[in-house]
């Protein structure tokens, strides 16, 4: 397989101002910069919007016994206040930020029981790490996999104190990868984590496992 190699890399690239606009439950900063180009010496100087974000995991919940997958449904104020009339409470993976000096899989073992009261089996395998904004966001994504016992998923969870009410849904692997193939699924990394799901899946049905 050949995959091309960036032209630049990390050093390729220089911020000459930055300035806070918004610092609150996230933070927005003002970059000037320059970076090099492939058609001119340098690019720049201009400016940039960066939303600032810590890293953040995604849990995928799997329970192999069952063959069914833990979602919460949950709102989401950018979901709120898009162009779309979709509801803007969402059926979604778990998911949570970082804290400070937190390991990510520490991360996602705290916020499967915050978010679901569920116990890992065994320990999360991560998947991928990956960008979901890279244009304008730091935010950084560790994607698990988790095998989790959906038997003792209760109907609601969630941390009153971080504001979160959360319903917990127990869905069969199959109607899951159903719904993500009508379109019913809109956000990014439960559509990621169910096309993975997906694929593993009829893997392991060719293999005839």
């Amino acid at each position: 397989m050949s995959w091309p190699k960036p032209q630049f890399g990390a050093t390729d690239w220089s911020i000459e101002a930055t300035e806070t606009r918004a610092s609150g439950f996230f933070q927005l900063d003002r970059l000037t910069l320059t970076h090099r180009g492939y058609q001119t010496e340098q690019v720049g100087p201009m400016h940039r919007e960066l939303f600032i974000r810590d890293p953040a995991v995604v849990a995928i919940l799997f329970d192999p016994a069952q063959d069914t997958v833990v979602m919460v449904e949950q709102f989401r104020i950018g979901a709120a206040m898009s162009r779309l009339e979709d509801s803007p409470w969402l059926l979604e993976w778990v998911a949570g930020i970082c804290d400070p000096g937190e390991e990510p899989r520490a991360t996602c073992i705290r916020e499967i029981q915050e978010e679901t009261g569920l116990a890992v089996q065994g320990s999360p395998e991560l998947l991928f790490t990956y960008y979901p904004s890279p244009g304008g966001s730091t935010e950084l994504i560790y994607l698990y996999i988790c095998e989790v016992d959906s038997t003792q998923a209760p109907q609601f969870h969630g941390q009153a104190g971080e504001h979160e009410d959360l319903k917990v849904h127990v869905i069969a692997r199959q109607d899951a990868i159903d719904a993500l193939e009508a379109g019913q699924v809109n956000n990014a990394a439960t559509i990621i984590g169910l096309q993975w799901l997906k694929d593993q899946c009829s893997n392991a049905e060719t293999r005839g496992l």
